[in-house]
């Protein structure tokens, strides 16, 4: 544009200096002084004589005409004279000297003779009024010329560019034409060929514009703004800024770009999940969290936030688009915030204790054995620090071999026979430690990394309330019942019931009819529940039964126990247990005196040692 600019100042500097001498006449060789006739008066009237040369004729050119080097000589005396003041009459005497002049030799002779004289210069006859019109006629008639030329070149210039001075939201498109300036606008425009999306791991993915249906007004415009110029007013335009602004020069179609980016960011990405924060073992011991990761997967739930941003910047005619601060990314659910604490906590396990108390002493568990049973899960880092289940167990399963007694056989001095071994059987005395119950009381400990003490737990029936505990005044380290017991010999068909060492009763009892479902069975058991007044129902042998007694003592978790049976006629003992009419579908069936005895004395927890 520049370039142009520069071209049509130089041609109407040309045409300017072709007007400038238009019409004027030829400027006389320099040097040359044409002596007017007043010249030669004031030399005449000088000397006193009236010499009057002759006119010279324009066919003498031997006396009328100087040399050139007469004139150039002449020329330079006249100059070197001319200061010399008229006089006011000179213009008289040359008149009337015209008649008198004599040769132009002599003249020049004189004039040579005396160097002092002052010569005058002919004074010019003053311009007619024609001669006056025709030269400023030709000067008007030259100026329109010229500068009918500069307006044709002025219009032949802009007819196809914007006028100077014109600008397209804020680019300077005077002298462009119409491509050059949609190039300028577009380029400032910064409209691209591909929309760039950053995703949060620094990749990109491009989307031709074309793709979403691109489609810009800035041509239209363009073209719009040039025809509304008048381009025969390019000169006033040098002087006056025209202003234009191009808005919502960018539609597309968001429907296509939201399938496109759902396309590209979630059906085809491989983008990384997040990852909980998680506490972690060093190798000097100590634990430490490790922050959590948000990752890159796009949440679908959230998808609708991705696109609202993505065209709001579209609309702003941003091109580039970063998309790593949007909220549209699945997050981790466990921050580093929350396990602190808890780290804290950790690195303090090797101060905890916990106690367990058994009733024939006490268990600690220090910060050195639990420091040996926490783990790190390489495969779950998410919940990567662990205790070792299997390391707890087995301290639980060692607690329970030096403290149980449930299960074990026993030494007993029974009255019949004397010293025996009565074996646990079906019976369900004795101390029974529940050691999963025991295992997860302790992991859940050092998980709080809290010091504690328990009581040591133990099982219950889980159809009962009955606990697999004893008398603890009764334990010793080699027994675990006392003086106080039932003795029961289902042989004799006969019991005995001691109280601290001493007999307070004994009586006559039929068993359990000798078949596999009515048989009572052997073993160490313990008066625990108490009822009166109750039925008792159940089926044996293909046989079902309801049978009201007034006292229930319930020894066994089996359903077997000491109660009255009236229905016996009042006879016990022998072999009437052998007869299917009898014998009892498994408990000790007692006389009304002995179950009314045993309800209203025997405390719970006495041991019932039943034996063949």
């Amino acid at each position: 544009m520049e370039n142009r600019k520069e071209d049509l100042a130089r041609m109407i500097a040309r045409n300017m200096s072709m007007t400038e001498n238009f019409g004027d006449e030829p400027e006389p060789a320099r040097g040359v002084t044409d002596f007017g006739e007043d010249a030669f008066d004031t030399v005449y009237a000088r000397s006193g004589r009236d010499r009057r040369p002759q006119r010279a004729y324009a066919g003498s050119s031997s006396g009328s005409r100087k040399s050139t080097a007469q004139r150039q000589h002449s020329g330079t005396g006249s100059r070197s004279g001319s200061g010399a003041k008229r006089t006011s009459g000179g213009s008289a005497n040359a008149k009337n000297a015209s008649g008198s002049r004599s040769t132009k030799s002599t003249a020049k002779a004189a004039a040579v003779k005396k160097p002092a004289v002052t010569i005058k210069k002919k004074k010019k006859k003053p311009m007619t009024a024609t001669k006056a019109a025709l030269i400023c006629s030709c000067i008007l008639l030259t100026g329109l010329m010229a500068g009918g030329g500069f307006l044709i070149i002025g219009n032949k210039m802009y007819e196809d560019s914007f006028l100077d001075n014109t600008y397209i939201s804020g680019v300077d498109v005077g002298g462009m034409d119409r491509r050059e300036a949609l190039a300028e606008v577009k380029k400032k425009a910064g409209i691209p060929d591909v929309l760039a999306i950053t995703k949060r791991d620094g990749s990109q993915i491009s989307i031709p514009l074309a793709d979403i249906g691109y489609k810009d007004n800035t041509e239209e415009l363009v073209n719009k703004y040039y025809n509304g110029q008048d381009h025969g007013k390019w000169l006033s335009a040098m002087f006056e800024k025209e202003e234009y602004s191009i808005k919502n020069s960018f539609h597309y179609d968001k429907k296509k770009l939201e399938n496109i980016l759902a396309h590209k960011l979630i059906k085809n990405q491989k983008a990384k999940a997040p990852q909980d924060a998680y506490i972690s073992r060093n190798d000097g011991g100590s634990f430490v969290v490790v922050g959590e990761e948000d990752g890159d997967t796009i949440d679908t739930n959230k998808i609708q936030l991705l696109f609202d941003y993505v065209e709001s910047e579209l609309d702003g005619l941003n091109f580039d688009i970063a998309i790593g601060s949007v909220d549209c990314y699945k997050k981790a659910k466990l921050h580093s915030e929350d396990l602190y604490e808890r780290c804290q906590k950790l690195n303090n396990l090797h101060n905890i204790e916990i106690v367990i108390d058994f009733q024939l002493g006490t268990e600690k568990i220090d910060g050195p054995t639990i420091m040996k049973w926490v783990g790190y899960d390489e495969d779950a880092p998410v919940n990567s620090l662990e205790v070792d289940r299997d390391k707890v167990e087995q301290y639980v399963s060692l607690l329970a071999s030096r403290y149980d007694t449930y299960g074990k056989d026993r030494q007993f001095v029974s009255t019949s026979r004397g010293p025996i071994t009565v074996p646990q059987g079906e019976g369900c005395y004795g101390w029974w430690l529940n050691q999963d119950a025991m295992t997860d009381y302790i992991i859940e400990c050092i998980e709080n990394c809290e010091s504690s003490r328990t009581d040591a737990i133990y099982y219950v029936n889980p159809n009962s309330t009955y606990s697999y505990t004893c008398n603890p005044d009764w334990l010793t380290d080699k027994t675990d019942y006392g003086d106080t017991y039932f003795d029961v010999d289902l042989k004799m068909q006969h019991m005995w019931y001691y109280e601290n060492g001493e007999m307070k009763m004994e009586s006559d009892i039929v068993s359990g009819y000798p078949s596999e479902s009515r048989n009572t069975p052997a073993g160490v058991y313990k008066l625990w529940l108490k009822e009166r007044g109750k039925t008792l129902v159940g089926s044996s042998d293909g046989q079902s039964y309801a049978s009201y007694v007034e006292f229930w003592n319930y020894f066994s978790t089996i359903g077997i126990g000491f109660h009255d049976a009236s229905w016996q006629g009042g006879v016990f003992g022998g072999e009437k247990y052998q007869s299917p009419t009898w014998g009892s579908h498994g408990c000790v069936n007692l006389p009304y005196e002995a179950a009314e005895y045993i309800y209203e004395n025997a405390p719970l927890d006495t041991p019932v040692f039943l034996y063949w």
